[in-house]
């Protein structure tokens, strides 16, 4: 049987990894052998199930949040439009979630302009309007801010990127963050949506050379299915860095569970487990063409139990 070569690292890290991290009796296998072992972290990771807000069906903030809450979510990803429409939108959304227990998790908004750009005024825009969205999110009490560091494609290579971003564009933006105690997370996308930044592991390298504690890593299934050889060893790449992870059906990008036995998160789980991840796991997806708004709701349900039961198996 031909295997590609994700499948190929995919087989190796169930059989070699999941034998000596998880089983008592493949841990004493891997010691004997000379393999190394790695402890359960301290604290020990949990699951917290989160979800884009605009795509629940509703007519308002309250309506969305009653729904995920009564579904088995406690954490949601604030979307919906740009820095201005979030500042417009603060107070409504704090008075939603008002005692109740869910929590804001991240802001997936969008910043202006474009941090790879040559032309200054792109990167000004850039740094002004992440610094709104950072603010916006602090009022809400969201961990951070979910940042692309560009999108565009850019006739710079990768080295020259990463030195301007680190440089020019990250201290104002984390001093900012740092003060208002909240995360500026650097999101990979793939080859298809960025030519920048692509690995979880380079994400997490850029945010070890920021040294500040204001900057994290955000880990998405859907690209991870693109760029990534395994699913867990992106994860422990990030290691403490890893502060959100979006979660996708792995075919179409849609509701998980849609592509049916395709949508398999457990190595991924794996992974979150090992570094003790505690932030959420949120929904960033479409649904399929023509479903209805009850139909949507089933889906969002159904995916809830889907990540509860491989979590479980994990």
């Amino acid at each position: 049987m031909a295997i590609n070569r994700r499948q190929f690292f995919t087989f190796s890290a169930a059989g070699l990894g999941g034998a000596a991290l998880f089983g008592a009796r493949q841990a004493h296998a891997a010691t004997t052998s000379g393999m190394p072992v790695l402890k359960a972290p301290e604290p020990p990771a949990e699951l917290h199930i989160g979800c884009q807000q605009m795509l629940v069906p509703g007519k308002s903030f309250a309506e969305r949040y009653d729904f995920l809450e009564a579904n088995g979510y406690d954490r949601i990803e604030i979307n919906g439009g740009n820095w201005e429409w979030l500042a417009k939108n603060v107070d409504e959304m704090a008075a939603a979630i008002k005692n109740r227990n869910l929590r804001f998790s991240v802001t997936c908004i969008s910043a202006r302009g474009n941090a790879g750009m040559a032309d200054p005024t792109e990167r000004r825009a850039v740094i002004d309007t992440t610094k709104s969205i950072l603010e916006s999110a602090a009022k809400l009490g969201a961990t951070g801010v979910i940042t692309v560091p560009a999108r565009k494609k850019i006739d710079l290579p990768f080295p020259e990127l990463r030195e301007r971003y680190l440089k020019e564009i990250l201290p104002e933006i984390l001093a900012h963050a740092e003060k208002l105690g909240v995360c500026l997370i650097m999101e990979p996308l793939n080859r298809n949506e960025t030519m920048f930044l692509r690995l979880v592991a380079d994400a997490a390298a850029i945010a070890r050379d920021a040294n500040s504690p204001a900057i994290g890593v955000l880990g998405d299934f859907w690209h991870m299915t693109a760029e990534e050889t395994n699913d867990m060893g992106a994860f422990i790449s990030a290691g403490a860095y890893l502060k959100h992870v979006h979660i996708a059906s792995r075919k179409t990008r849609k509701i998980p569970g849609v592509d049916s036995e395709a949508d398999n998160y457990v190595l991924g789980f794996k992974g979150l487990k090992l570094i003790g991840y505690r932030g959420a796991i949120s929904i960033e997806a479409g649904y399929p063409k023509g479903v209805s708004d009850d139909q949507k709701r089933k889906l969002l349900a159904q995916a809830a139990a889907l990540m509860r039961e491989q979590w479980a198996q994990a």
